[in-house]
């Protein structure tokens, strides 16, 4: 079976009409060039050439041959193309756990700068909860988790916080403290409040609780609810205040205005990070945490 330095030295032949220029072109003497392809003849069964000491000329089955030759050629450089740039992560596939808050800002601004860098990467999405990441992590269902901290450790899961920002309560337009620029947390003692689930698991009612017993109420939750956008509807349908990462707030919802708070505790914030498996990550998942890490630090 003919081997690839074979083809090539046939194909610079047939190309070049010449045993001698064929020869510099491919950096070789002469007398291994002619014996490398009276062996490939050999191997055919076949003459491919039709040599003289002028000019090289192709017989029918060598004009075949140097049509196959030059394709096979070709789609092998391809495969190295593509192999090589899978593993600079420039081409391929990752799947990216998310957690919906980071819908709003951090992830379609991580993926914008990702898919301009990587355009040959094909990013895939899977929408999951802290707690859901790590399993889905080790199944192989993801390569790559965007969270929001705390996560839960597990062996061979590495993770990382890289961004974080600060709660706003979100209150109905026509509400008495919608005029002020910033509310302090025990001017919502008597309010009604939204929050989401434990189950999320970030923390967030266990932090949002401790801050408002430190400001000297116990929150009145009236409804938990799973999605964001819910919460926030819920908000502008005045059924109760809540409070929600900052970046919910860009993108204005009928009905509902967002106000800082005054001397906020350190304890309302909203964290978001990494997690990946710690066996091997691809170039691609390494590229990833690159550019989120990037696009936190300037957020």
């Amino acid at each position: 079976m003919p081997d690839v330095r074979q083809l090539e030295r046939f194909v610079a032949v047939a190309e070049e009409r010449n045993f001698r220029r064929a020869a510099a072109r491919l950096h070789v003497s002469q007398p291994p060039l002619s014996d490398s392809i009276r062996q490939l003849e050999r191997e055919i069964g076949a003459p491919l050439l039709i040599r003289d000491r002028r000019r090289v000329e192709l017989t029918k089955a060598g004009e075949v041959f140097l049509d196959r030759a030059e394709l096979i050629l070709a789609q092998l450089d391809e495969a190295v193309q593509l192999a090589q740039a899978v593993a600079e992560g420039l081409s391929g596939q990752i799947a990216v756990g998310f957690f919906p808050t980071a819908t709003y800002e951090l992830l379609p601004l991580i993926l914008k700068r990702y898919r301009a860098k990587f355009p040959d990467v094909r990013v895939r999405l899977v929408e999951l909860t802290t707690p859901e990441q790590p399993a889905a992590l080790e199944q192989k269902r993801i390569d790559v988790g965007l969270f929001m901290a705390p996560t839960v450790g597990r062996a061979g899961i590495a993770h990382e916080s890289i961004h974080r920002e600060p709660l706003l309560v979100a209150l109905p337009d026509g509400h008495a403290l919608a005029g002020r620029k910033r509310v302090d947390l025990g001017q919502l003692r008597a309010e009604p409040f939204i929050f989401i689930p434990p189950r999320w698991g970030t923390g967030y009612q266990a932090r949002v609780s401790k801050a408002c017993l430190d400001a000297g109420f116990t929150p009145n939750i009236i409804e938990e609810v799973e999605h964001l956008h819910t919460m926030v509807g819920l908000v502008g349908a005045g059924m109760g205040v809540a409070l929600i990462a900052r970046s919910v707030s860009r993108f204005r919802p009928p009905g509902v205005v967002f106000r800082e708070l005054k001397d906020p505790s350190e304890l309302l914030y909203v964290e978001f990070g990494l997690a990946w498996r710690e066996d091997a990550p691809s170039a691609a998942v390494e590229a990833f945490r690159e550019t989120a890490r990037a696009v936190a630090a300037a957020a």
